[in-house]
């Protein structure tokens, strides 16, 4: 199943915040999308021309914005669809990942680590307990000093001293999230590291 592209994903937030709230500055907009000033401008132009949001102008810096009926179906239908590829991306992370520690455990490899906290790390962990791998380290660039099941998070900037024999990259684009060998930014890529979603197709071993 491909990935529900970024613009969609940014227009499911957006018309998720306007059901709760009339306002939204484009700088507001910008901040909570990631995006720039200007991206958000277009993207809130565009639901307005399809229909999909009605604008009201109280003054000069002052925009109110409201839902359409039209608005309110595409909300719904994009929450599905993203609800959708929530879980395939569930179970197609489940099956590379568990292959992904197969391969590295009948390669010989014992100790791995970590690149990435959350949902992908999550569903690896399985793997990794499946097929017998120590999990000596987990690295994020954002939340260094939490806990990750019985590891303490650390910054990619001490994986160098790290013991493990491959990092398993877990972390994923929330807007791409199956896209191919991702990386969090600043973060290089190095020999170690092996990735779940190695190729955008599915299907087959990952090679190491």
């Amino acid at each position: 199943m491909d990935s529900p592209d970024s613009h969609r994903y940014y227009e499911l937030k957006l018309l998720e915040h306007l059901e709760q709230a009339e306002e939204l500055p484009r700088r507001v907009a910008a901040s909570k999308l990631g995006v720039s000033v200007k991206l958000a401008h277009k993207l809130l132009g565009g639901m307005v021309e399809r229909g999909l949001v009605h604008v009201r102008k109280e003054n000069a810096r002052r925009w109110r914005y409201f839902l359409t009926p039209r608005g309110i179906a595409e909300k719904a239908r994009l929450t599905r669809e993203f609800l959708e590829f929530s879980f395939e991306f569930y179970r197609e992370a489940r099956r590379r990942s568990a292959q992904v520690c197969r391969d590295l455990r009948e390669s010989g490899v014992r100790r791995v680590a970590f690149l990435g906290v959350g949902e992908l790390a999550e569903i690896a962990y399985l793997g990794v307990r499946e097929w017998g791998l120590e999990l000596v380290d987990v690295f994020d660039p954002v939340r260094a000093g939490r806990t990750f099941f019985d590891c303490t998070v650390r910054s990619p900037s001490e994986a160098a001293r790290s013991e493990a024999e491959r990092i398993i990259v877990t972390a994923f684009d929330p807007h791409n999230p199956m896209g191919p060998r991702f990386l969090p930014e600043r973060v290089a890529a190095e020999q170690r590291m092996v990735w779940i979603f190695a190729r955008p197709e599915a299907g087959g071993s990952v090679t190491l």
